[in-house]
């Protein structure tokens, strides 16, 4: 086995390895993004329906922060309920940072003489000022609601006796009220009586524009806007959008949404107690809403150690018939959050294996540029050799004869001429193997400057014959020329 033929042997044993581990570490890097993307989308659904939750949480509470205006009074009192409401719904206006969300509290006081009126929150006087029931307020202006009976399509006042029901069809939230019977000297419960039903109305721009966009960039937003699209859409209602964030809302978000909640319930869900200590999660301290303060809920009555009676801020807001179809429906902007996911890995994994393949395209060029140098190398010493040859042949001819005539074999005055034009040419010769020498390692110069010439065949031919024909005659050869006389010139 030749040197040469083990140096190839190496050399593709070397790019065989090389391929082998590029591929290997190409498959494993297919089948470890697949993993990372498959945590990345779980943890992304996770994320998705933490702010999910975050985001009815928050809504509850907030709503629930615009009825403390009517909580934690005290029963025992006997005043009619408008001076037990006006200075807390007018500190509440004073006070909170997002009032223009509620449009105006109104009640509707049952008279002790029998009937009953409509009063509405005037914020310039702070006290509740006899009006007419606005129109927009549907059946909420029902005067038997201020009677304490139910209408037939009637409000849905929620768990006994303190409830909030929330309309989702008229943004508006009502609120049954109580007093104890028997003045200073009873207690409520269990001795009530129905005094009214107080009412917040919310203003709907404000709710739709503000509030709501607040709380989607909140909780599905990012540094560059949205990350989501978000609706919240009511399923047997046309139109079906509530609420969008997008001014034209695609159709895909209800027919292919990466997730949908229910906003309200008829029955209070565990976990959306505001007073709760874990209303916020694991770890986290009470929050303080945008409409009011901190949830604190009042302790349970002493008289009531059956737990049949709870606080006000106990009570969750119930929604009735209409809201309670209410959907949070998100999509993720790029169709669907595994749409987006997969994107992501597509693009890393292209990424990973361009430069996987750089690196195999390197490695490559590497071994390809080696076998070049190492062709250039014996090409060189190819050259050093074949001229070493040539040089050997003049050299021996002017060497040959300088002994000849330094030992008087030639004495005639012919043979000496003869002598002398033999050294001259083959000292011409060597000159001119020289500067051939001299010209092949001056074109590994990038900068030389060449200067083609016209150059007779002929000529170059016969030079090249006069130049060998010592040692061919020594050797038995002959030269026949075959050449055309007219050949055009040439340029070298």
């Amino acid at each position: 086995m030749t040197l040469r033929f083990k140096q190839s042997l190496g050399s593709l044993g070397i790019m065989a390895g090389l391929g082998t581990l590029v591929i290997v570490l190409g498959v494993l890097q297919f089948k470890w993004s697949q993993q990372l993307s498959n945590v990345e989308w779980q943890q992304q659904q996770a994320a998705l329906q933490t702010g999910m939750n975050g985001f009815r949480e928050d809504l509850h509470r907030e709503l629930w922060g615009i009825c403390s205006g009517f909580a934690n009074r005290d029963f025992r009192r006997t005043d009619p309920i408008e001076v037990l409401y006006a200075q807390q719904c007018g500190d509440w206006v004073r006070s909170s940072e997002q009032h223009d969300v509620v449009r105006n509290f109104y009640l509707w006081e049952s008279r002790k003489a029998g009937g009953s009126a409509f009063l509405e929150f005037n914020p310039q006087s702070g006290n509740f000022t006899a009006e007419a029931c606005p129109a927009r307020l549907g059946d909420l202006c029902d005067t038997t609601i201020a009677e304490g009976v139910a209408p037939s399509r009637g409000m849905d006042p929620g768990p006994p006796p303190l409830g909030w029901s929330f309309r989702g069809d008229l943004l508006a939230m009502a609120h049954p009220l109580f007093q104890a019977a028997n003045g200073p000297s009873g207690s409520c419960p269990p001795d009530c009586v129905y005094a009214g039903v107080a009412i917040v109305e919310l203003n709907r721009d404000a709710f739709l524009k503000e509030f709501l966009p607040e709380l989607a960039q909140r909780y599905f937003g990012g540094s560059g806007g949205l990350l989501y699209q978000v609706a919240i859409v009511d399923p047997e209602k046309s139109p079906k959008f509530i609420y969008t964030s997008e001014a034209k809302p695609s159709e895909s978000i209800l027919t292919s949404p990466d997730d949908t909640m229910r906003l309200f319930s008829t029955r209070r869900r565990r976990g959306l107690d505001p007073r709760a200590d874990d209303f916020r999660g694991p770890g986290l301290g009470p929050r303080r809403g945008r409409f009011g303060p901190p949830a604190r809920g009042l302790d349970r009555p002493s008289r009531d150690p059956g737990g049949r009676f709870r606080g006000p801020f106990y009570m969750p807001v119930i929604a009735d018939a209409s809201a309670a179809r209410w959907q949070l429906v998100v999509q993720h902007r790029s169709g669907s959050l595994r749409e987006a996911v997969a994107a992501t890995w597509r693009r890393n994994l292209l990424l990973s294996l361009g430069i996987l393949l750089i690196l195999a395209v390197g490695m490559g060029l590497v071994l390809v540029w080696t076998r070049r140098v190492q062709r250039l190398a014996k090409l060189q010493m190819d050259v050093v050799t074949g001229g070493s040859h040539e040089l050997r042949t003049p050299v021996s001819v002017i060497c040959s004869a300088a002994e000849n005539l330094a030992d008087g074999v030639v004495d005639s005055k012919p043979q000496v001429k003869q002598y002398g034009t033999l050294i001259r040419t083959e000292g011409q010769r060597l000159a001119a193997m020289i500067e051939q020498v001299m010209l092949f390692a001056a074109t590994r110069d990038e900068h030389r400057p060449y200067h083609p010439q016209p150059v007779r065949v002929n000529q170059t031919i016969d030079s090249a014959v006069a130049d060998l024909s010592p040692l061919m005659s020594a050797n038995g050869f002959t030269v026949e020329k075959e050449v055309a006389p007219d050949l055009p010139p040439v340029l070298a």
